[in-house]
């Protein structure tokens, strides 16, 4: 025996393509040195091989899913999430409160400590200051370490008010 591969019976069926599409795969056969039956076989094979992989994702999927929601119960996550964003929620509304009384508290500090000084001076020095809370809070997560540690830019700042 030739020792190849066990050729699989097949059926004959026709197929129309157009004009171009016929060829190109004449030329892409030609380029792989294949018949373009082999290479249009090939291809419809690749395509039933992947529609396949698509049903089988989609099946481990449901699989995957109907497990989580055996062994996680959804509306008890929800649950627990939900009374955590709550308290989150709380705690950042006292948070501004106090925020909100420090600010005027602040305000009414500088107010009487500043007699010296001119309103307009004064209304510059907290529009500036209101500023400088807004670009504060505009940085992301990863420079406030590094903007609150570096004290000789912080004096800086608060002299500019």
């Amino acid at each position: 025996m030739g020792g190849g591969s066990i050729k699989k019976p097949t059926q004959k069926r026709s197929i129309n393509f157009t004009t171009e599409t016929l060829e190109t795969l004449d030329k892409l056969a030609a380029k792989n040195h294949t018949t373009t039956s082999e290479l249009v076989r090939g291809y419809v094979e690749k395509g039933l091989s992947i529609e396949g992989s698509r049903e089988d994702i989609d099946f481990i999927a449901r699989i995957i899913r109907q497990e989580i929601t055996a062994v996680y119960h959804v509306d008890e996550i929800k649950a627990i999430a939900d009374h955590d964003t709550d308290r989150l929620a709380k705690m950042l509304m006292k948070i501004g409160k106090i925020n909100g009384a420090i600010f005027f508290l602040l305000i009414k500090v500088l107010m009487n400590l500043a007699n010296e000084g001119s309103e307009d001076d004064f209304d510059q020095m907290l529009s500036e200051a209101v500023k400088l809370g807004v670009d504060y809070m505009q940085k992301k997560d990863f420079q406030i370490n590094s903007f609150l540690q570096d004290t000789s830019n912080l004096r800086e700042l608060a002299e500019k008010l």
